[in-house]
Formats: C-alpha cells, structure tokens, sequence
C-alpha cells in the first residue's frame, strides 16, 4: 500500500494527515506552529509534525510515496517557491526544495487554500460543481478558484487571493503593508486589531480577557464563539464586521467569474459558521449585481481541518 502525506501550515498551528492511495485518512497529527520564533524553528517543527504523524500511524518512511504541502501565500508551482507569506513574514523561501532535501521525499507545495477547495472538490460537498471558489477565513483569510477540475493559480501564482481584495476604501492595514484589504477585517488578526481599537476608543471590555487572557495577540475561534453566545459587544461587533465583508468579497466573487458554488471554511467559519452565515448569505446578494446570486450555493465546509491537509496529499498524489 502506498501512503500520501499532507501537511497544513498555519499562522498558529501545523495539520497533518496520511492518508491510502485511496484517500483515506490513516493518522492526523498537529503541533503548534510557533512563527514567533522564526523561520529555522517553524521548518523544524514541519519535520517533527511529518515524524510524530507517521509514528501514530505506525508506517514506515519508505511508505510514503509523496508529501503535499500547504501554505499561507501564493506558491510559484513551477520552481517551488514560496512567494510571500506576510502572516509568517517570509518571502521568496525556496520551502518546497528545502523540505524535500531534508526528508528525501518528493515535495508539492500550493497555496492553502487552493488545496483546501481541492480537498473539497474531490472528497467533500464541492464535488457536484465543475466551477466552485472557496474563502477560507482563519488567522488570516485566503481563496481558492477550481474550474473544470484544475486550480486556477494565474499568470503569476497569485489568482484566488481574495484575502487581500479591497472591501474597505482606506480600511484597516493588512500585514501585507496594503489597507481595507478583506484579511483584515475577517481574518482572526484583523478581528484581534479591531478589537483592541475599539476597546482603547470606546473603554468597551470584552469577556475574552477572561476566558483567553492572551487574546490581544491570538485567540481561538472557540473563545470568540463562546464570547459571541454571550453576546459580548466587541466580539459581536467584530464577527458581524467579519460576515459582512466575506459578504461583500463573495459578490463580488460572483460578479467577476459567475461561480456555481461558494464553499466557506477555515476555523472561525468552523466555529461561527451559523451565526456568520445569514450575515454572509444577506450580503452577498445584496451586493451580487442582476440577480448574479440567484442559485448559487453558498455551503460551509464539510471537511473541517482535514480539508487543506487531505486536499495537499491528495494533489500530490495525483500530481
């Protein structure tokens, strides 16, 4: 049996999965990511996640036939490259290269997202649509276009990055140095920032500060629902600002390429997926042009945290 492995880089933690030439999950393992300690600690815990899976899983390295990998940023396919992940602070990191040298595997990379609507595409609710564009909101926000089966990356790797579309003339800065950008409004490190604005101006208090004292610099999506049930007012301010804007992103989504189906995930829409998606629903065909929304689904994502990592090994596997 040949084995394919996944792996999900994310601002806050670090999925993997292995899973059969059939594509079915054998063995998952996540370890924390901890991108406050720089690159050569985060490429080192991408080892560790890859090791500690396949012990779990109790297989053999020589097992594994492939390794897919996902990233926060756009992804030059051809030569690997990693072009820039501003919630990591990395640039033009040759990562695909570099882990393949280090674990003596062959290594895709691809952009998070784009692997995620993959997943989705293949194994989860995306299946029955032949064109489909996913907003996957967590630390940050990211997109992923698959038309006719194939990943529409663009000209230069950067197609589907709807998480730094415009949603806010002179809006909120972005960690990608750009303003009103929809990441920065949606995303968890938009929210935190939003937050933390409103606290300072308005004295407001949150109850996050007692469930998730660190909150001012990351939060879990189960805090903010927890604080969101509570109907504590910052966190309702920030997630219905939130739901609005991957509103508006997802119309204009439709206005541009007429999209059968919009698939949402990532962790906050894991977790507030039922109180976001009346606002999201509500909004986007408010702003979709001509009844462009009528008929178009807008679905949460079925997979959940396996849908980036299962979409990289199976992209890997098929590549």
């Amino acid at each position: 049996m040949s084995y394919y492995c996944g792996i999900d880089l994310g601002g806050t933690k670090i999925y993997s999965i292995l899973c059969d030439s059939n594509g079915k999950i054998v063995a998952r393992k996540k370890v924390k990511t901890q991108a406050a300690s720089g690159f050569d600690a985060v490429f080192e815990n991408i080892v560790s996640c890859y090791a500690e899976l396949l012990k779990k899983a109790e297989i053999v390295d020589d097992a594994v036939e492939k390794i897919g990998l996902a990233v926060p940023s756009a992804v030059n396919t051809d030569s690997g490259m990693l072009l820039d992940a501003c919630n990591l602070g990395w640039k033009k990191v040759p990562l695909a290269k570099m882990l393949s040298e280090r674990l003596k595997k062959p290594v895709f990379m691809d952009n998070d997202v784009n692997l995620g609507v993959f997943g989705e595409y293949s194994f989860g609710k995306a299946s029955r649509f032949k064109n489909v564009y996913g907003i996957f909101a967590g630390t940050g926000v990211g997109g992923g276009h698959i038309c006719n089966g194939s990943i529409n990356r663009g000209k230069n790797f950067t197609a589907g990055e709807v998480g730094h579309m415009i949603v806010k003339i002179d809006g909120p800065e972005c960690n990608c140095g750009r303003k009103g950008c929809l990441e920065a409004i949606a995303g968890k490190a938009g929210m935190i920032k939003y937050m933390k604005k409103q606290e300072e101006k308005s004295g407001l208090t949150t109850m996050l500060s007692e469930i998730s004292p660190e909150w001012r610099t990351m939060v879990g999506s189960a805090a903010l629902k927890e604080c969101y049930k509570k109907k504590d007012a910052l966190v309702v301010k920030a997630i219905n600002r939130a739901s609005e804007a991957i509103g508006i992103a997802a119309a204009n989504i439709i206005n541009l390429i007429g999209v059968e189906a919009l698939i949402l995930g990532g962790g906050v829409i894991e977790e507030m997926g039922s109180v976001m998606l009346p606002v999201i629903e509500e909004n986007t065909r408010k702003y979709a042009i001509a009844g462009g929304a009528e008929g178009v689904d807008i679905i949460v994502s079925e997979l959940g945290d396996d849908a980036v990592a299962l979409g990289a090994a199976w992209h890997a596997a098929k590549a």
